[in-house]
C-alpha cells in the first residue's frame, strides 16, 4: 500500500486539477467499500485501497491536464495503452523504447512527455506496476517470493526485494507476513 506521506502529496492535487467528478466517485467507492471489509477480510479491503490509491496517483498525474490531456503530456488513450502493455507484459523486459514504440514516439520525446505527465521515468512506473500486480499475487496465492518475482519481470528475488523494499518500505517477506498475521487476527474470535 502507499505510504500516507504518498496520500497527503497526492491529495492536494485532487482540488487543483479538477478531476474526473467519476473518478473521484470511483475512489470514494473503493475507499468506503475498503472501510466496510476492513474487519471482515482484510485482504480484500487493501486490493479496495490498492486500487484507490492508484486512481489517485492517476489523478496526481494528470493534475496539469484538461479534459484529454496534459499540456506536453500524455493523453489518456496513450497512458491506457501504456497500462494494458504493460500488464500484458509483466514477466518480459519492458525497456523504454518498448513502451514508446507502443505510441509511435522517439524514445527521447517519450521518454520526456512520459516524465512530464508521470513526474517519473518510465522504467520507475514499470517497476511500481510489477510491485502493485506482485503485492496482489502475494495476498492471492501462497507461491514462492522467487516464483513472485519472475512472473513479475524480476530477475530474481533480490532484484525484487531491493524493489519492493523501495516502494512499500517493507521487505516482501515482512509485507507477507503481516498482511497474513492482520488476516489471521481478523478470522479469529
Amino acid at each position: 500500500m502507499g505510504s500516507f506521506g504518498e496520500l497527503q502529496a497526492i491529495t492536494p492535487c485532487l482540488h487543483q486539477a479538477r478531476p474526473d467528478p467519476q473518478l473521484l466517485d470511483r475512489i470514494a467507492a473503493l475507499l468506503a467499500e475498503a472501510e466496510t471489509q476492513l474487519l471482515v477480510d482484510t485482504q480484500n479491503a487493501y486490493l479496495q485501497v490498492e486500487q484507490a490509491m492508484t486512481l489517485l496517483r492517476q489523478v496526481n498525474a494528470n493534475k496539469q491536464c484538461g479534459i484529454g490531456h496534459c499540456a506536453n503530456g500524455l493523453t489518456r488513450w496513450q497512458t491506457r495503452r501504456l497500462d494494458q502493455y504493460i500488464s500484458d507484459n509483466l514477466a518480459a523486459a519492458i525497456r523504454t523504447c518498448d513502451l514508446a514504440a507502443q505510441l509511435k514516439l522517439s524514445s527521447s520525446h517519450f521518454s520526456h512527455v512520459f516524465k512530464q505527465t508521470f513526474g517519473i521515468t518510465p522504467l520507475a512506473y514499470v517497476a511500481r506496476k510489477r510491485i502493485e500486480a506482485a503485492r496482489e499475487m502475494m495476498l492471492a496465492t501462497d507461491q514462492p517470493l522467487t516464483q513472485i518475482a519472475h512472473a513479475h519481470g524480476f530477475c530474481d528475488q533480490s532484484h525484487f526485494t531491493r524493489t519492493f523494499r523501495r516502494e512499500t518500505g517493507l521487505s516482501p517477506l515482512v509485507w507477507r507476513q503481516r498482511c497474513a498475521s492482520r488476516t489471521q487476527a481478523i478470522s479469529e474470535p
